[in-house]
């Protein structure tokens, strides 16, 4: 910051042109004429381009993972725990080939599936869609492609929508489905997401105990819907 030196005039159009700070300091001189410092800061970003919220440093890694997945059902909290604690242990979600969107089956740490998980960003016209046949009817012939009356990426918050409307409906015929966030290495990414994040592995294993244990080797959660599974259909 730069400081500059001013002798007091009109006050009011001194305060209407320059903002002071709060370290802004009165002086005399030997003349006995008044003179201020003023510590003029640098402006500030763009409003517009500031977060509403500013997140904590002081945060932990554990506080910031609780942030996500934290629900007042104690049944389906217990499914989402065993689904985290299952990927923790390399049991991964399995992609479902059927279908016209990137969904996966989730198991626990038995492997038995507890749940299937839609990403928003892989429904039929989300741009990591790995299904590569939808991306040709999304841009070769769209009006071929029966689901093309949908709201783009939506689609996770109509099933979400669906299990509340039978929950309160008490018609119990929808599984319960609420919104998830995972993450995981059989999820599709981008592709310059995995070089990134193959590298900062490797990174980590030639050096772990230095750069290794300060580099976050963890993907992306996705956020999506998570249905939980029924047997016997």
């Amino acid at each position: 910051p730069h400081t500059r030196m001013a002798h007091i005039g009109d006050p009011v159009s001194i305060l209407q042109t320059l903002h002071l700070s709060s370290h802004s300091e009165f002086e005399g001189d030997s003349d006995g004429e008044a003179e201020f410092t003023i510590e003029l800061s640098r402006p500030k970003r763009n409003g517009e381009h500031s977060p509403l919220i500013e997140r904590s440093d002081q945060s932990s890694g554990e506080d910031e993972n609780r942030k996500y997945n934290v629900f007042e059902d104690p049944e389906y909290s217990s499914v989402i725990r065993s689904a985290e604690e299952a990927i923790e242990n390399r049991v991964l979600p399995q992609r479902i080939y059927q279908g016209s969107s990137g969904s996966y089956f989730v198991q626990d740490i038995n492997q038995s599936n507890i749940g299937v998980f839609k990403p928003k960003d892989e429904e039929p016209y989300g741009h990591l869609n790995p299904k590569w046949t939808k991306w040709l009817h999304k841009m070769c012939c769209p009006c071929l492609f029966g689901r093309s009356c949908l709201v783009p990426n939506q689609g996770y918050l109509s099933e979400i929508g669906a299990s509340i409307v039978d929950e309160k409906l008490g018609l119990n015929v929808v599984p319960k489905t609420k919104l998830v966030h995972l993450s995981s290495d059989t999820f599709h990414y981008h592709l310059k997401d995995r070089v990134v994040m193959t590298t900062k592995r490797v990174v980590a294993n030639i050096w772990p105990d230095s750069i290794g244990s300060r580099i976050d080797i963890d993907w992306p959660k996705k956020v999506g819907s998570f249905q939980m599974f029924v047997k016997g259909y």
